[in-house]
Order: structure tokens, then C-alpha cells, then sequence
């Protein structure tokens, strides 16, 4: 039974997701949970069959969280997946927030080592005897 499709803002783009007996299945990546599909949804990626279909996948999950595995399992591993979800009106990705703290993390600490140099400099840390 299709539950949902991948829609434009991804470039996963046709790819279904479907039920096969009691489990979901990702077409060409297996089996992923409910919750993994309303992550998906929430990143705006899907488009549904009908909103009962979402309700229904919804109530499945039941708040449950995002297992890490499934998600890293299927996050396409290609550079022209990743920029596919760069285009107007598409969600960013959820990995753009990881590398957000990292280049923070970097900024800040350069910041920090120029500040020390800096103050090294003024208070004649560096000048010869």
C-alpha cells in the first residue's frame, strides 16, 4: 500500500515509501519506522497519499524519536543529494545544523587565539631583549 512519496524538495524525488504487512518500507533503502517517516514530513520532503494516511502514520509513531541508524541509513551519500534541498522553499537539511556548531566552535576558538596573540603582542611579549 503507498503511504507517500518523495516530492521535489529532495532528491530523493519518486521515491515511495510504502506498508507491507506490518512494516514500512523505503523503497530501495527497507524496512524504516514511522517515526523516521514523520521526520521526513517534518522536513517537508513528503507528499502524502491523503491526510489520513499522515494521521494514521502519525499516531503509529506516537512521539517516538528519530532512530539514528535508520536516518543515517537513509541519507543520500551523494554530493548532488546533499545540494538538492538547497533550492527555494525547501528545509534544510538535518545535518545543516551539525556543521552550523561546528563552524561556530572553529570561529570561536580562532577568535580566541587571535585575542591572546593580540594581547601578547600589546603587553611587548614578543619584542627581543
Amino acid at each position: 500500500m503507498l503511504i507517500a512519496t518523495f516530492g521535489p524538495t529532495t532528491a530523493w524525488v519518486g521515491t515511495q515509501v510504502t506498508r507491507e504487512g506490518d512494516a514500512f518500507v523505503l523503497e530501495g533503502h527497507g524496512p524504516i519506522s514511522a517515526g523516521d517517516i514523520m521526520e521526513y514530513d517534518r522536513q517537508g520532503h513528503l507528499v502524502w497519499v491523503n491526510d489520513g494516511t499522515r494521521a494514521w502514520v502519525g499516531s503509529k509513531a506516537g512521539g517516538s524519536q528519530v532512530s539514528n541508524a535508520a536516518a543515517a541509513t537513509a541519507t543520500p551519500r551523494t554530493s548532488e543529494a546533499r545540494g538538492a534541498t538547497t533550492g527555494v522553499g525547501s528545509q534544510p537539511s538535518s545535518r545543516q545544523p551539525t556543521y552550523l556548531k561546528r563552524a561556530l566552535l572553529l570561529a570561536i576558538v580562532v577568535l580566541i587565539v587571535t585575542n591572546v596573540v593580540l594581547i601578547l603582542t600589546i603587553s611587548g611579549a614578543f619584542r627581543g631583549p
